[in-house]
């Protein structure tokens, strides 16, 4: 079983504070042998899972990175804040035809992290929300 590779980013917030985390995917999955789609794909899931923690937390986020290089190589990212927390269930799915219309274009966030990803849990509470997402190469 080969070891498993780890990085841990601190965000604050600040402009494009979330590209700091696709940097990591990036230098995490080298060596993986992920495609540059799939690549891309993982990084919009992490940016979409940080821009969200970083609006509603409203400070500190922690992004825990792992790869394993072992059968099936894959990547996991948890994306941790403090901030209110909310019932992932109670989300409803965007509708396209209602974001053309609004002035809040924001919403896909979450639709997109599980189209995008393999496996996305959600475990949320007041002071604690972590996303983890699993992606296979």
């Amino acid at each position: 079983m080969a070891e498993a590779r780890r990085l841990h980013v601190v965000l604050t917030p600040a402009p494009n504070a979330e590209l700091e985390a696709a940097r990591a995917v990036e230098e995490l999955a080298e060596g993986l042998g992920f495609l540059r789609d799939t690549l891309d794909e993982v990084k919009l899931a992490v940016v979409e899972a940080c821009l969200n923690a970083l609006e509603y937390s409203g400070g500190r986020v922690d992004v825990e990175l792992t790869a394993h290089s072992d059968a099936p190589p894959r990547i996991e990212i948890e994306v941790t804040d403090r901030g209110p927390g909310f019932d992932p269930a109670a989300v409803p799915p965007p509708r396209l035809e209602n974001k053309l219309h609004a002035s809040r274009k924001r919403g896909w966030g979450l639709e997109l992290m599980r189209r995008l990803m393999d496996r996305v849990e959600i475990a949320s509470r007041p002071g604690r929300t972590q996303v983890r997402m699993v992606r296979s190469r």
